[in-house]
């Protein structure tokens, strides 16, 4: 591990200069409004700029400010929301206004103390907000800037967690800009994911070609240094589609829910294999689910592989509906808020006037 920096000043300078050059015309780099920057900094997340984009702009035109959002009904916000995926976002979104305006008088708090309070908000989110939003000199550390910082420094080992982790902060921490932290931050990141890119590092494009140690001795795609796999789990899921008169019977997941809370869904379960799924369906809904199956969706959520089936079911007895759910008219499904793989068994359902 390299024991000195390259010069902080000259690294600044040079970083700068090709963001001012170079950096990308995004629309949450338009605006000082801390409103637009918390909403952009919370669906950046674990998500690429591009999908970001149109969602960020079709919220901020519906809930403009912390007043609208704050007072905003959370299936509305969750519809928003919709295909953008972790969804717990969205919640804290809302959990954060109602803080704002509550407890700040509808100002996004400008320190490290008081913002770490809000929700949804940890170091990274926590050191966008303010450097960005109000210039205070907070650094950030996210993908981008640990792969920047492990070819700028040669760090090794896994960075993402423990020792490791903490190392990249530390070096985040000495070479921050002053002057212009938020620009500072988002050159590191702009950086990490136009330039100094995981496969095929674009070296010569790069302001700091000639500060790098990995780039002078041709060890880039060495760093950073690959972690363990995480191990991940197939899960097998059916779903039903029961019709009546032009309707189909859905459910909101409940607050209890482990994924996906508020969101609408055609009756599913997960089971041991799809025929298990099918059956517990079958004995909680009083129904009789046919085998030929609609259509089958891929799609994962973390560490979760899940393989999704859609069948068609006989429609319950009339009679009172269990907890969360109701008969909705086919038209009427495009308004509510599906996740990802539940909105494509929608979107087939529609598609094939079934």
């Amino acid at each position: 591990m390299a024991n000195t920096i390259p010069n902080p000043t000259l690294l600044q300078k040079n970083l700068l200069k090709w963001f001012d050059q170079y950096k990308r015309d995004l629309p949450w780099r338009r605006t000082r409004d801390p409103y637009a920057i918390f909403v952009s900094e919370m669906m950046l997340q674990q998500t690429q700029v591009k999908t970001v984009i149109p969602y960020y702009k079709r919220f901020l035109q519906r809930l403009p400010d912390w007043k609208s959002l704050a007072k905003a009904n959370e299936e509305m916000v969750l519809k928003l929301w919709e295909g953008l995926g972790y969804y717990r976002r969205a919640r804290n979104l809302m959990a954060a206004a109602q803080k704002i305006i509550r407890d700040y008088d509808g100002e996004l708090p400008d320190t490290m103390e008081k913002i770490l309070e809000i929700p949804g908000i940890g170091p990274y989110s926590a050191g966008a907000l303010l450097s960005i939003a109000y210039q205070k000199p907070y650094p950030v550390v996210d993908g981008n800037v640990i792969r920047v910082f492990s070819r700028l420094f040669l760090l090794k080992g896994n960075l993402k967690t423990g020792k490791g982790h903490k190392k990249v902060w530390e070096w985040a921490h000495k070479l921050i800009s002053h002057q212009r932290p938020g620009d500072f931050n988002q050159a590191v990141m702009e950086l990490g994911a136009t330039v100094c890119l995981p496969e095929n590092p674009q070296c010569l494009l790069c302001p700091l070609l000639h500060l790098c140690p990995a780039a002078r001795q041709g060890l880039q795609t060495h760093f950073p240094q690959a972690a363990k796999p995480s191990v991940t789990a197939e899960v097998s899921m059916a779903a039903l589609f029961i019709g009546r008169s032009g309707k189909a019977l859905v459910k909101k997941r409940s607050q209890d829910e482990k994924w996906l809370k508020g969101m609408w869904e055609f009756p599913s379960a997960e089971g041991k294999s799809f025929e298990d799924a099918l059956r517990k369906l079958e004995l909680d809904l009083k129904v009789k689910a046919g085998r030929e199956e609609l259509l089958e969706v891929r799609h994962q959520i973390t560490h979760h592989k899940i393989r999704l089936r859609f069948f068609r079911a006989t429609p319950p007895h009339p009679g009172p509906l269990l907890d969360g759910f109701k008969w909705v008219k086919l038209s009427g499904l495009r308004r509510l808020p599906f996740a990802s793989a539940q909105g494509k068994l929608r979107k087939w359902l529609l598609d094939n006037d079934a």
